[in-house]
């Protein structure tokens, strides 16, 4: 399998790399947010195109920290 191929040190070193880059690009485009009112319905707004790739890329963000987590845990284990 091609993780036993890698060291523990290259997969801890990845990790870190994926969970920075994450980190700068949730930094940068912020959370994916769900606008709701009090009564808890959903606002009714127009998604722009530029709302729909900035969630994109937050979501993105969200997946390469989860990813270098996972590649850090995988290290020590």
């Amino acid at each position: 399998m091609w993780l036993e191929m890698l060291m523990r040190g290259d997969l801890n070193t990845i990790g870190l790399v994926l969970g920075f880059l994450g980190t700068v690009v949730v930094f940068f485009f912020g959370m994916p947010s769900v606008n709701v009112l009090n009564e808890g319905s959903y606002v009714a707004m127009e998604i722009t195109p530029k709302m729909r790739l900035y969630s994109w890329i937050s979501r993105l963000g969200l997946g390469l920290i989860a990813i270098g987590f996972a590649c850090q845990l995988s290290a020590i284990g």
